[in-house]
Protein backbone atom coordinates (compact mmCIF):
# COMPACT_ATOMS: atom_id res chain seq x y z
CA UNK A 1 0.00 0.00 0.00
CA UNK A 2 1.08 3.66 -0.59
CA UNK A 3 1.90 5.78 2.43
CA UNK A 4 0.38 9.23 2.02
CA UNK A 5 3.15 11.50 3.42
CA UNK A 6 2.78 15.09 4.00
CA UNK A 7 4.94 18.01 4.15
CA UNK A 8 4.25 21.21 5.72
CA UNK A 9 4.98 24.42 4.31
CA UNK A 10 5.02 26.87 6.94
CA UNK A 11 8.34 28.43 4.97
CA UNK A 12 6.67 31.38 3.84
CA UNK A 13 7.19 33.48 1.21
CA UNK A 14 9.74 32.68 -1.31
CA UNK A 15 11.71 35.76 -2.37
CA UNK A 16 10.14 36.37 -5.85
CA UNK A 17 6.54 36.08 -4.27
CA UNK A 18 7.65 38.68 -2.06
CA UNK A 19 9.27 40.74 -4.98
CA UNK A 20 5.51 40.06 -6.99
CA UNK A 21 3.51 41.35 -4.22
CA UNK A 22 5.73 44.61 -3.59
CA UNK A 23 5.73 44.93 -7.00
CA UNK A 24 1.92 44.53 -7.38
CA UNK A 25 1.30 47.23 -4.06
CA UNK A 26 3.52 49.91 -5.23
CA UNK A 27 1.50 49.50 -8.84
CA UNK A 28 -1.66 50.01 -6.86
CA UNK A 29 -0.73 52.53 -4.87
CA UNK A 30 0.82 54.37 -7.77
CA UNK A 31 -2.85 54.03 -9.61
CA UNK A 32 -4.39 55.08 -6.27
CA UNK A 33 -2.15 58.43 -6.04
CA UNK A 34 -3.11 59.55 -9.65
CA UNK A 35 -7.12 59.17 -8.97
CA UNK A 36 -7.11 61.23 -5.56
CA UNK A 37 -4.43 63.89 -7.59
CA UNK A 38 -7.27 64.13 -10.30
CA UNK A 39 -9.63 63.98 -8.08
CA UNK A 40 -8.07 67.17 -6.05
CA UNK A 41 -7.51 68.76 -9.25
CA UNK A 42 -10.79 68.66 -10.51
CA UNK A 43 -12.56 69.69 -7.20
CA UNK A 44 -9.72 72.80 -6.94
CA UNK A 45 -10.53 73.83 -10.62
CA UNK A 46 -14.63 73.70 -9.73
CA UNK A 47 -13.79 75.70 -6.60
CA UNK A 48 -11.83 78.31 -8.59
CA UNK A 49 -14.69 78.35 -11.21
CA UNK A 50 -17.27 78.98 -8.67
CA UNK A 51 -14.51 81.89 -7.24
CA UNK A 52 -14.74 83.57 -10.54
CA UNK A 53 -18.58 83.35 -10.63
CA UNK A 54 -18.95 85.09 -7.52
CA UNK A 55 -15.87 87.41 -8.09
CA UNK A 56 -17.59 88.04 -11.80
CA UNK A 57 -21.13 89.52 -9.80
CA UNK A 58 -19.34 91.39 -7.83
CA UNK A 59 -17.71 93.22 -10.60
CA UNK A 60 -21.17 93.53 -12.25
CA UNK A 61 -22.84 95.44 -8.92
CA UNK A 62 -19.92 97.61 -8.55
CA UNK A 63 -20.21 98.82 -12.05
CA UNK A 64 -24.38 99.43 -11.39
CA UNK A 65 -23.15 101.26 -8.74
CA UNK A 66 -20.31 103.60 -10.24
CA UNK A 67 -20.88 102.64 -14.14
CA UNK A 68 -16.74 101.85 -13.78
CA UNK A 69 -14.80 98.95 -12.91
CA UNK A 70 -11.79 98.50 -10.55
CA UNK A 71 -8.11 99.58 -12.20
CA UNK A 72 -6.72 96.38 -13.18
CA UNK A 73 -3.11 98.09 -12.35
CA UNK A 74 -2.67 95.61 -9.38
CA UNK A 75 0.10 93.57 -8.13
CA UNK A 76 2.23 94.93 -11.12
CA UNK A 77 2.44 98.74 -9.20
CA UNK A 78 4.39 100.58 -12.07
CA UNK A 79 1.14 99.99 -14.68
CA UNK A 80 -0.21 103.36 -13.52
CA UNK A 81 2.53 105.19 -13.76
CA UNK A 82 4.56 105.94 -10.48
CA UNK A 83 2.40 107.93 -9.26
CA UNK A 84 -1.41 106.63 -10.15
CA UNK A 85 -0.39 102.91 -8.88
CA UNK A 86 -3.48 100.56 -8.10
CA UNK A 87 -2.34 99.47 -4.36
CA UNK A 88 -5.57 97.66 -3.43
CA UNK A 89 -6.56 94.18 -5.30
CA UNK A 90 -9.98 93.29 -5.87
CA UNK A 91 -10.73 91.76 -2.61
CA UNK A 92 -10.18 95.57 -1.08
CA UNK A 93 -12.41 96.44 -4.05
CA UNK A 94 -15.08 94.38 -3.84
CA UNK A 95 -15.51 94.26 -0.42
CA UNK A 96 -18.71 95.24 0.05
CA UNK A 97 -20.27 92.88 -2.56
CA UNK A 98 -18.28 89.39 -1.31
CA UNK A 99 -17.88 89.16 2.30
CA UNK A 100 -15.00 86.09 2.43
CA UNK A 101 -12.19 86.98 1.18
CA UNK A 102 -10.80 83.11 0.66
CA UNK A 103 -13.19 83.64 -2.87
CA UNK A 104 -10.26 85.84 -3.82
CA UNK A 105 -7.84 82.73 -3.82
CA UNK A 106 -7.56 80.25 -5.96
CA UNK A 107 -6.85 76.54 -4.10
CA UNK A 108 -4.33 75.94 -6.96
CA UNK A 109 -2.30 79.14 -6.10
CA UNK A 110 1.40 78.18 -4.45
CA UNK A 111 2.62 82.06 -4.41
CA UNK A 112 2.52 83.50 -0.85
CA UNK A 113 2.63 87.27 -1.77
CA UNK A 114 -0.88 86.97 -3.78
CA UNK A 115 -2.09 84.24 -0.72
CA UNK A 116 -1.24 86.68 1.51
CA UNK A 117 -2.65 89.83 -0.32
CA UNK A 118 -6.01 87.50 -1.65
CA UNK A 119 -4.70 88.14 -4.80
CA UNK A 120 -4.60 84.96 -6.66
CA UNK A 121 -6.84 86.44 -9.79
CA UNK A 122 -5.53 90.04 -9.86
CA UNK A 123 -3.25 89.60 -12.20
CA UNK A 124 -4.87 87.89 -14.79
CA UNK A 125 -8.12 90.99 -14.79
CA UNK A 126 -8.61 93.06 -17.30
CA UNK A 127 -10.53 96.24 -16.52
CA UNK A 128 -13.22 96.74 -19.67
CA UNK A 129 -15.33 100.15 -20.01
CA UNK A 130 -17.45 97.89 -22.86
CA UNK A 131 -16.95 95.13 -25.41
CA UNK A 132 -16.30 95.77 -29.01
CA UNK A 133 -16.42 92.32 -29.66
CA UNK A 134 -18.16 88.92 -28.01
CA UNK A 135 -16.33 87.04 -25.27
CA UNK A 136 -13.62 88.78 -24.32
CA UNK A 137 -11.79 87.52 -20.83
CA UNK A 138 -12.60 89.63 -17.74
CA UNK A 139 -10.58 87.44 -15.56
CA UNK A 140 -8.71 84.29 -14.77
CA UNK A 141 -6.57 81.55 -13.89
CA UNK A 142 -3.97 79.41 -15.60
CA UNK A 143 -2.80 77.22 -12.84
CA UNK A 144 -5.15 74.03 -13.36
CA UNK A 145 -3.90 70.46 -14.55
CA UNK A 146 -0.38 71.42 -14.35
CA UNK A 147 -0.81 74.80 -15.99
CA UNK A 148 -2.36 73.29 -18.63
CA UNK A 149 -5.83 74.17 -18.17
CA UNK A 150 -7.10 77.50 -17.39
CA UNK A 151 -10.25 79.07 -16.11
CA UNK A 152 -12.17 82.35 -17.14
CA UNK A 153 -14.67 84.53 -16.86
CA UNK A 154 -15.95 86.28 -20.02
CA UNK A 155 -17.29 89.54 -20.57
CA UNK A 156 -20.88 87.77 -21.83
CA UNK A 157 -20.92 86.40 -18.35
CA UNK A 158 -19.63 83.06 -19.10
CA UNK A 159 -17.82 80.74 -16.60
CA UNK A 160 -15.09 79.16 -19.22
CA UNK A 161 -12.47 76.14 -18.61
CA UNK A 162 -9.92 76.24 -21.59
CA UNK A 163 -6.75 74.70 -22.27
CA UNK A 164 -3.33 76.88 -21.88
CA UNK A 165 -0.90 77.76 -25.00
CA UNK A 166 2.96 77.52 -24.49
CA UNK A 167 4.76 80.64 -24.25
CA UNK A 168 8.22 81.35 -25.10
CA UNK A 169 9.78 84.70 -23.91
CA UNK A 170 14.07 84.34 -25.42
CA UNK A 171 13.19 81.30 -26.67
CA UNK A 172 12.83 79.99 -23.09
CA UNK A 173 9.22 78.34 -22.67
CA UNK A 174 7.80 80.13 -19.43
CA UNK A 175 5.29 78.22 -16.86
CA UNK A 176 1.55 79.24 -17.23
CA UNK A 177 0.85 80.25 -14.48
CA UNK A 178 4.33 81.46 -13.57
CA UNK A 179 4.91 84.93 -11.56
CA UNK A 180 4.99 88.59 -12.51
CA UNK A 181 8.84 88.47 -13.37
CA UNK A 182 8.86 85.11 -15.10
CA UNK A 183 6.06 86.11 -17.43
CA UNK A 184 7.26 90.26 -17.98
CA UNK A 185 9.47 90.90 -21.07
CA UNK A 186 11.05 94.68 -20.59
CA UNK A 187 14.00 95.46 -22.50
CA UNK A 188 14.75 96.65 -26.28
CA UNK A 189 14.85 93.08 -28.47
CA UNK A 190 13.09 91.13 -25.77
CA UNK A 191 10.60 88.68 -27.44
CA UNK A 192 7.51 86.40 -26.74
CA UNK A 193 6.09 83.83 -29.02
CA UNK A 194 2.90 82.03 -28.51
CA UNK A 195 1.85 78.49 -30.03
CA UNK A 196 0.28 79.80 -33.19
CA UNK A 197 3.74 81.45 -34.10
CA UNK A 198 2.23 84.78 -32.96
CA UNK A 199 4.69 86.91 -31.86
CA UNK A 200 5.58 90.29 -30.02
CA UNK A 201 8.95 92.33 -29.44
CA UNK A 202 10.17 95.36 -27.90
CA UNK A 203 11.33 98.15 -30.04
CA UNK A 204 12.05 100.87 -27.44
CA UNK A 205 12.30 100.60 -23.79
CA UNK A 206 13.04 104.52 -23.33
CA UNK A 207 10.09 104.31 -20.40
CA UNK A 208 11.98 103.69 -16.81
CA UNK A 209 9.60 100.83 -15.63
CA UNK A 210 8.98 99.61 -19.14
CA UNK A 211 7.44 96.47 -19.21
CA UNK A 212 4.96 93.94 -21.35
CA UNK A 213 3.51 91.06 -19.58
CA UNK A 214 1.60 88.07 -20.41
CA UNK A 215 -1.97 87.91 -18.88
CA UNK A 216 -2.66 84.56 -20.54
CA UNK A 217 -3.21 82.48 -24.00
CA UNK A 218 -5.60 79.68 -24.06
CA UNK A 219 -7.53 77.80 -26.84
CA UNK A 220 -10.86 78.77 -26.82
CA UNK A 221 -13.50 76.13 -27.63
CA UNK A 222 -13.23 76.29 -31.23
CA UNK A 223 -9.27 75.90 -31.48
CA UNK A 224 -8.74 79.63 -31.76
CA UNK A 225 -5.82 80.70 -29.78
CA UNK A 226 -7.03 84.28 -27.50
CA UNK A 227 -3.71 85.58 -26.22
CA UNK A 228 -3.85 88.90 -23.95
CA UNK A 229 -0.25 91.06 -23.12
CA UNK A 230 -0.58 94.10 -20.95
CA UNK A 231 1.80 97.09 -21.67
CA UNK A 232 3.17 99.79 -18.74
CA UNK A 233 5.10 102.68 -19.06
CA UNK A 234 6.44 104.24 -22.02
CA UNK A 235 7.67 102.36 -24.88
CA UNK A 236 7.20 100.44 -28.06
CA UNK A 237 5.90 96.93 -29.06
CA UNK A 238 5.88 94.98 -32.44
CA UNK A 239 2.79 92.47 -32.91
CA UNK A 240 2.74 90.23 -35.44
CA UNK A 241 -0.61 88.78 -34.95
CA UNK A 242 -1.07 84.96 -36.79
CA UNK A 243 -4.52 84.87 -39.26
CA UNK A 244 -7.61 83.42 -37.07
CA UNK A 245 -5.74 84.03 -34.03
CA UNK A 246 -7.30 86.67 -31.28
CA UNK A 247 -4.95 88.70 -29.88
CA UNK A 248 -5.45 91.79 -27.38
CA UNK A 249 -2.71 94.75 -26.06
CA UNK A 250 -4.03 95.95 -23.22
CA UNK A 251 -2.35 99.72 -22.58
CA UNK A 252 -2.77 102.11 -19.78
CA UNK A 253 -5.86 103.92 -21.96
CA UNK A 254 -6.93 101.30 -24.85
CA UNK A 255 -7.28 98.26 -25.19
CA UNK A 256 -6.12 96.95 -29.14
CA UNK A 257 -8.07 93.52 -30.40
CA UNK A 258 -6.83 92.09 -33.80
CA UNK A 259 -7.48 88.68 -35.42
CA UNK A 260 -4.33 88.22 -37.45
CA UNK A 261 -2.17 91.60 -38.47
CA UNK A 262 0.83 93.30 -38.08
CA UNK A 263 1.14 96.62 -36.24
CA UNK A 264 3.09 98.82 -33.09
CA UNK A 265 1.59 99.81 -30.21
CA UNK A 266 3.32 103.27 -28.58
CA UNK A 267 2.61 104.53 -24.93
CA UNK A 268 3.92 107.68 -23.77
CA UNK A 269 3.55 109.23 -20.59
CA UNK A 270 1.71 112.36 -22.23
CA UNK A 271 1.64 114.31 -18.82
CA UNK A 272 -1.64 114.59 -18.12
CA UNK A 273 -2.97 113.22 -14.50
CA UNK A 274 -4.96 110.57 -16.42
CA UNK A 275 -1.18 108.86 -17.18
CA UNK A 276 -0.55 107.47 -20.75
CA UNK A 277 -1.02 108.28 -24.48
CA UNK A 278 -1.40 104.59 -26.24
CA UNK A 279 -0.42 104.78 -30.06
CA UNK A 280 -1.87 102.16 -32.87
CA UNK A 281 0.03 102.11 -36.33
CA UNK A 282 -1.35 99.35 -38.23
CA UNK A 283 0.94 97.84 -41.07
CA UNK A 284 -1.86 95.42 -42.25
CA UNK A 285 -4.72 93.84 -41.66
CA UNK A 286 -7.47 95.08 -39.32
CA UNK A 287 -7.23 96.91 -35.89
CA UNK A 288 -9.91 97.51 -33.00
CA UNK A 289 -9.02 99.54 -30.46
CA UNK A 290 -11.26 100.51 -27.68
CA UNK A 291 -10.83 103.56 -25.30
CA UNK A 292 -10.55 102.23 -21.76
CA UNK A 293 -11.93 105.60 -20.40
CA UNK A 294 -14.72 106.76 -22.69
CA UNK A 295 -15.57 102.79 -23.99
CA UNK A 296 -15.14 104.53 -27.68
CA UNK A 297 -14.21 101.89 -30.46
CA UNK A 298 -12.16 102.64 -33.63
CA UNK A 299 -11.70 100.44 -36.50
CA UNK A 300 -8.70 100.47 -37.96
CA UNK A 301 -7.93 99.05 -41.90
CA UNK A 302 -5.02 99.98 -44.58
CA UNK A 303 -7.64 101.44 -46.31
CA UNK A 304 -9.51 103.63 -44.08
CA UNK A 305 -6.25 105.18 -41.80
CA UNK A 306 -3.04 103.34 -40.56
CA UNK A 307 -2.91 104.96 -36.96
CA UNK A 308 -5.12 106.45 -33.93
CA UNK A 309 -3.76 107.97 -30.65
CA UNK A 310 -6.30 107.56 -27.29
CA UNK A 311 -4.76 109.76 -24.61
CA UNK A 312 -6.49 109.14 -21.67
CA UNK A 313 -6.78 112.00 -21.11
CA UNK A 314 -9.63 112.13 -18.26
CA UNK A 315 -10.56 114.98 -15.49
CA UNK A 316 -9.58 113.20 -12.27
CA UNK A 317 -10.12 113.72 -8.62
CA UNK A 318 -9.07 112.88 -5.24
CA UNK A 319 -11.22 110.21 -3.60
CA UNK A 320 -11.42 109.29 0.37
CA UNK A 321 -12.39 105.59 0.80
CA UNK A 322 -13.81 103.57 3.85
CA UNK A 323 -14.52 100.36 3.63
CA UNK A 324 -17.09 97.83 4.83
CA UNK A 325 -14.02 96.10 6.70
CA UNK A 326 -12.94 99.56 8.39
CA UNK A 327 -9.95 100.50 5.99
CA UNK A 328 -9.24 103.48 4.81
CA UNK A 329 -7.67 104.81 1.83
CA UNK A 330 -7.47 108.09 -0.85
CA UNK A 331 -7.00 107.34 -4.65
CA UNK A 332 -6.86 109.52 -7.82
CA UNK A 333 -10.03 108.33 -10.20
CA UNK A 334 -11.58 109.59 -13.18
CA UNK A 335 -14.56 112.38 -12.19
CA UNK A 336 -16.30 110.36 -15.04
CA UNK A 337 -19.59 108.77 -13.79
CA UNK A 338 -18.50 109.18 -10.61
CA UNK A 339 -16.09 106.40 -10.39
CA UNK A 340 -14.02 105.50 -7.60
CA UNK A 341 -12.53 102.21 -5.62
CA UNK A 342 -14.90 100.72 -3.10
CA UNK A 343 -18.54 101.43 -2.07
CA UNK A 344 -17.74 103.98 1.05
CA UNK A 345 -19.94 103.22 4.45
CA UNK A 346 -22.49 106.75 4.39
CA UNK A 347 -22.08 108.93 7.15
CA UNK A 348 -18.39 108.21 7.95
CA UNK A 349 -17.52 111.75 7.18
CA UNK A 350 -14.47 110.82 4.65
CA UNK A 351 -16.33 108.92 1.87
CA UNK A 352 -15.90 111.81 -0.47
CA UNK A 353 -13.26 114.48 -1.03
CA UNK A 354 -12.26 116.40 -4.33
CA UNK A 355 -9.24 118.63 -4.59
Amino acid sequence: MWELKYKDRNSGFTLIELLVTISIIGVLAGIATIAVGKIRSTKNQTLCVNNLRAISQGLQQYYNDYMSFPDDGYPDDGYLGENKKDKYPLSADLANYINDKSTFVCPEDNDTTSINNFASYDPYYVARKGSYGSDELAIGCPRHRGGKSSTGTFTNGSTKITSVGAVDINGQEIPPDGNTAQRTISNKEDNMTFADGSTVKITDDSGGSYGCFLVQSVRLSDGTLYSIVKVQDSGTIDVNVTSGSKFEVVAPSAIVGVRGTHFTVVTSDNGSRAGYQTDVELFSGNVCVLDRETGETTILTTSTGQSVTTTGDTPMHSHYHTHANGEKHIHEHPSINNAHHGKPIAGTGDEESYD
